[in-house]
C-alpha cells in the first residue's frame, strides 16, 4: 500500500492477522485517519464538513474504518499565514493519513508546497490555470484494441486537486449576454492577493478579449459594509468570487443591497447564490455533494495503492444557468428569449400580478364588461327609442303657432280696411282615433325590438363562450409551455447521458451532437409554446375589456368543477348507453328549441310579417280616423275684418277626417303580395334556424362524448409511452440500444403527453358548446334551477319510458 503512512500500513497488517486468528473469522477493518485544513471561521464549514465525512465514510466503510478526529479538523484565520500553518500541523501530524484541503485558500496553499508527506487532496482550486497548479499529462493503458486514455494529473508526489470548473472568461461573456455593461466589479476574497500574488494581473489578462472599459476589483475581508462601501456608485455590473468568511444573513444582505442599488450581479458559485437574490450564476446546487464524492473515490483508489500524483485532477462541474426572475424584474433587466429558454428561472412567476382569474369568474366578467356586448346594449337602448316614435302616432299631438304682421301705413290706407298691426295666435291638436296603418307599425316596432334584444342575448351567449374558450385556451397553452419544458429538461438529461456514454466508451461523439441538435428542436417547441401561452392571453384580455398586456394568474378547471356542469355524476346515467345518448339528446334538442335566442329571433320576425300582412289585408276597406282642432287669435288696430260687429278675437274649428284610399295605382295588391311572400319567408327561415340548433346540439353533443371518452384513452397512452421511454432510458443509459431508439421513445411520450393534456381540455371546451347551443350556462344556475334541469331529464325519460340505472 504505496504512499500510506506507517501506521496505516501497520493497522492492515494487524487486521489481516487478527482475522486469520480469529476463530470466528471477524476481522478488525484497517482505521483511516482523515484531518481536515479550512480557510476560517465559516458558516458553511459545518454543513461541508457533513457532507464529505457522509461521502466518504459511505464509499469506505465495508472496506476500512474512516475516522476525522475532531481535533485533526483546523481552522485558519482566513489569511496565507494561518492556512499555511494548518495545513504545515497536518502534514507533520503522524496520526493522520490524508489531508483534505477544505478551503480556497487551503486547497491553493496546498498546491504551492511541492512534494509532500502524505496524500493531500485539495477540492477546491478555483481556476488551475490562474493559480499556476501542477498539471502532467499521462496515458493509461486501456486493454486492446483501445487506444490509450489521456488524462490530466498533479504529477507532484502526494497531491490530488480538483478544479471548481470556473471558466472566468465564459462566465463573464455570458453575464454580458444577460445584461450590456463596459465596466466590471470583481468582488474577491482578500487573502487571495496573497495566496496568488498575480491574481489582479491574471483576471485582466483572462478577461481581455472582452474589451471592458474598465475592471475594478474589491477585496473583501470580514467587514460586509466596508465590502458595500467600495463598491463605485457607477458600477454597471458585479462579478461575485465565493466569500465564505460571510454567513448566510450577510450574503442575504450583499444580494438585497445590489438589488436595492440596481445593479445586476454574477456568481460563480452559481444557483446557490441566485437563490438569495443574486441575478444569475452557472453552479449547480448539488456540487458539494459530488466534489465529496470524488474526494471519496479518490481516497479510495490511494488506499487500493494509486499513487495520489497519477489521479486525474478533470473535474467538470455541472453548468446551468440559473437566473432570478423576480431580481431581473426589481432591476429592469430583461434576458433574452433564448437565454430565458436555457436558464432555471427563479421566481418566474410575477408577484406583481394583481388578478387570479378562473373560469367562473371569466365567464361572469365577460357579460359585463366585453365591448362588443356594451355596444349591443346601445343597439337595444336605440331601438327602444324607434318603439317610442312608433307609438307616438297613437298619442294626441299638439302645436302652437304665433304671429306679427306690420304693413307700411301708405299701403294700408290705400287697401282699406288692411289692418296696418296684426297679431295672430294659433292653437292646433290633433287625436288619430284609429288607424290599422299606425297601430301595425307600433306593433310591428315592437317585434323589432324583441328580436333586438335576443340579437343581445345571442351575442351575449357568443361571448361568454369566447371567454370560456379563451380562458380554457389559457391553460391549455400553459400546459404545453410546461410540457415542452419537461420535455427540453429530459433532452438535457440525455445529453449528459451521452457524454457518460461518450467517456466510457459505448457511444461516439455525434451521438452529443445530436442530443445538441435536438436541443435546439426542443428550444424552438418552448419558444412557440410561450408564444401560444401570449395569445391566449391578450385573447382572454380583450374578451374582458383588459389592457390587452395585463398579467393575470390562473386557477386550474378540472372535471370536478361544482360549477361546471349540473352535477355531472348525476347525469351519467343518461348517456352511459347508446340508447340513453339518444334519448338525452332528444331532450337536449328540446332544451335548445325553446331556450334559443336565434329561434326567439325568428319568431319576433314572423310575429312582425304577421302583423305587416293582416294590415296588407285591411288597407282596401278599413279608413283611418282622426280627429282635429284648431283656434286662433287675432289681435290688431282696429281696423279691418276682425272689427266687425258680432266677431270676437277667436275662431276654433274641429274636424273629424275619415280616409281611405281607393286605387292606388297597384301600390294595395302589390302591398298584400309582398306581405304573403315575407311572412313565408320568415317561417321558413324560422324552420332552418331550428334545424341548424337541432343540428348543432347533436353534433356537439357527440363530439363532447368523444372528446370525453378520449380522456381515459389518451392517459392510457401517456402511461404506456411513460413507461417505454423510461425502459429505454435505462437501455441506452446500459448501451444496449442506441440513440434513435430513445429519440423515437421520448417524441412518442410528448406525443402521448400533449394528446392528453389537450384531451381535457377539448372535452372542457366541448362541454362549453353543448350549454352554448342548450342556450344556457350552467355558471348562471342557481342550485335549485340544476335541480330542476335534472327533474326535467328525468320526466323526459320515464314519458319516453327508457330505464335509466340509478346513480
Amino acid at each position: 500500500m504505496p504512499n500510506l503512512t506507517p501506521l496505516v500500513r501497520a493497522a492492515a497488517i494487524v487486521a489481516l492477522a487478527a482475522a486469520a486468528w480469529s476463530p470466528l473469522g471477524y476481522a478488525q477493518l484497517p482505521v483511516v485517519r482523515i484531518g481536515m485544513a479550512l480557510d476560517g471561521p465559516a458558516q458553511w464549514n459545518a454543513e461541508a464538513v457533513r457532507i464529505f465525512e457522509q461521502e466518504i465514510s459511505i464509499l469506505l466503510r465495508d472496506e476500512y474504518e474512516v475516522r476525522f478526529p475532531r481535533e485533526k479538523r483546523l481552522v485558519a484565520d482566513w489569511t496565507a499565514a494561518g492556512v499555511a500553518d494548518a495545513l504545515e500541523r497536518l502534514l507533520a501530524d503522524d496520526e493522520v493519513d490524508f489531508v483534505l484541503a477544505l478551503g480556497i485558500l487551503t486547497s491553493s496553499q496546498a498546491m504551492g508546497r511541492g512534494q509532500l508527506p502524505k496524500p493531500v487532496i485539495a477540492p477546491y482550486v478555483v481556476d488551475p490555470e490562474l493559480q499556476g497548479a501542477p498539471v502532467q499529462v499521462k496515458e493509461l493503458q486501456l486493454p486492446p484494441p483501445d487506444e490509450p486514455e489521456r488524462v490530466n494529473v498533479s504529477g507532484v508526489a502526494n497531491l490530488n486537486y480538483l478544479p471548481l470548473g470556473v471558466r472566468l472568461l465564459q462566465e463573464v461573456s455570458l453575464f454580458r449576454d444577460i445584461v450590456s455593461f463596459d465596466e466590471l466589479t470583481v468582488l474577491a476574497l482578500r487573502a487571495w492577493q496573497e495566496a496568488i500574488p498575480r491574481v489582479e494581473e491574471d483576471v485582466l489578462r483572462t478577461l481581455a478579449p472582452l474589451n471592458l472599459d474598465r475592471i475594478r476589483n474589491v477585496w473583501v475581508g470580514d467587514s460586509l459594509q466596508e465590502a458595500l462601501d467600495a463598491i463605485p456608485d457607477d458600477t454597471q455590473a458585479v462579478y461575485i468570487t465565493p466569500l465564505p468568511q460571510f454567513s448566510s444573513a450577510d450574503l442575504d444582505r450583499l444580494a438585497q443591497a445590489l438589488i436595492d442599488r440596481r445593479i445586476p450581479s454574477f456568481s460563480m458559485l452559481g444557483r446557490e447564490d441566485v437563490n438569495r437574490g443574486i441575478l444569475a450564476g452557472l453552479g449547480a446546487e448539488d456540487e458539494t455533494k459530488r466534489r465529496a464524492r470524488r474526494v471519496g473515490l479518490n481516497i479510495q483508489q490511494i488506499l487500493e495503492g494509486a499513487a495520489a500524483q497519477d489521479l486525474s485532477v478533470d473535474f467538470v462541474r455541472r453548468e446551468r444557468l440559473a437566473i432570478n426572475m423576480a431580481t431581473a424584474r426589481a432591476i429592469g433587466v430583461s434576458p433574452r428569449f433564448t437565454l430565458l429558454i436555457e436558464a432555471d428561472l427563479l421566481h418566474g412567476q410575477r408577484s406583481d400580478v394583481r388578478r387570479t382569474l378562473s373560469l367562473s369568474s371569466v365567464i361572469r366578467e365577460a357579460a359585463m364588461t366585453n365591448l362588443d356586448l356594451a355596444a349591443e346594449d346601445r343597439t337595444v337602448a336605440a331601438g327602444l327609442g324607434q318603439v317610442r316614435q312608433a307609438r307616438s302616432g297613437l298619442l294626441p299631438g299638439f302645436a302652437v303657432n304665433a304671429g306679427a304682421a306690420f304693413v307700411d301705413g301708405d299701403r294700408a290706407e290705400a287697401l282699406a280696411p288692411l289692418p296696418q298691426r296684426q297679431y295672430t295666435l294659433s292653437l292646433q291638436g290633433s287625436q288619430l282615433i284609429y288607424s290599422d296603418q299606425v297601430w301595425a307599425g307600433y306593433q310591428i316596432a315592437k317585434r323589432f325590438q324583441d328580436q333586438r334584444q335576443e340579437v343581445r342575448a345571442q351575442l351575449r351567449l357568443d361571448i361568454i363562450l369566447e371567454a370560456a374558450e379563451s380562458y380554457l385556451n389559457v391553460l391549455r397553452a400553459q400546459t404545453i409551455d410546461r410540457i415542452q419544458r419537461d420535455n427540453l429538461e429530459l433532452t438535457r438529461s440525455n445529453l449528459e447521458l451521452a457524454r457518460s456514454r461518450v467517456e466510457i466508451g459505448v457511444a461516439g461523439r455525434e451521438e452529443v451532437f445530436r442530443w445538441e441538435s435536438q436541443i435546439a428542436t426542443n428550444q424552438r417547441d418552448v419558444i412557440e409554446a410561450q408564444a401560444l401561452r401570449n395569445q391566449a392571453e391578450i385573447a382572454v384580455n380583450r374578451v374582458l375589456n383588459r389592457p390587452l398586456d395585463e398579467r393575470f394568474g390562473t386557477i386550474e378547471s378540472t372535471l370536478g368543477d361544482p360549477e361546471l356542469v349540473s352535477s355531472f355524476e348525476a347525469i351519467g346515467p343518461f348517456i352511459e348507453s347508446p340508447g340513453a345518448f339518444e334519448v338525452f339528446s332528444d331532450f337536449m334538442q328540446e332544451e335548445a328549441l325553446a331556450a334559443s335566442p336565434e329561434l326567439r329571433q325568428l319568431d319576433a320576425l314572423v310575429r312582425a310579417s304577421e302583423r305587416a300582412l293582416s294590415t296588407a289585408r285591411r288597407d282596401s276597406f278599413l279608413p283611418d280616423f282622426i280627429l282635429t282642432a284648431e283656434a286662433t287669435g287675432l289681435e290688431g288696430d282696429g281696423r279691418g275684418a276682425i272689427s266687425l260687429p258680432g266677431l270676437n278675437a277667436w275662431d276654433w274649428t274641429v274636424r273629424v277626417d275619415a280616409t281611405l284610399p281607393i286605387f292606388e295605382g297597384g301600390a294595395l295588391s302589390a302591398r298584400l303580395f309582398q306581405a304573403r311572400e315575407e311572412l313565408q319567408e320568415s317561417r321558413l327561415r324560422r324552420n332552418a334556424a331550428a334545424q341548424r340548433v337541432g343540428q348543432r346540439i347533436r353534433s356537439v353533443l357527440e363530439e363532447t362524448s368523444a372528446s370525453f371518452v378520449a380522456i381515459e384513452l389518451s392517459q392510457r397512452a401517456a402511461e404506456a409511452a411513460r413507461s417505454n421511454l423510461q425502459l429505454v432510458a435505462e437501455r441506452y443509459a446500459q448501451g444496449v440500444v442506441g440513440i434513435l431508439a430513445l429519440l423515437d421513445a421520448q417524441s412518442q411520450a410528448l406525443i402521448a403527453e400533449l394528446a392528453a393534456s389537450n384531451a381535457v381540455f377539448d372535452y372542457l371546451i366541448d362541454l362549453m358548446g353543448v350549454q352554448r347551443a342548450a342556450g344556457r350556462f350552467d355558471y348562471y344556475r342557481s342550485t335549485q334551477q340544476r335541480q330542476e334541469f335534472l327533474n326535467r331529464v328525468g320526466e323526459y325519460f320515464r314519458q319516453s319510458g327508457f330505464r335509466v340505472r340509478r346513480p
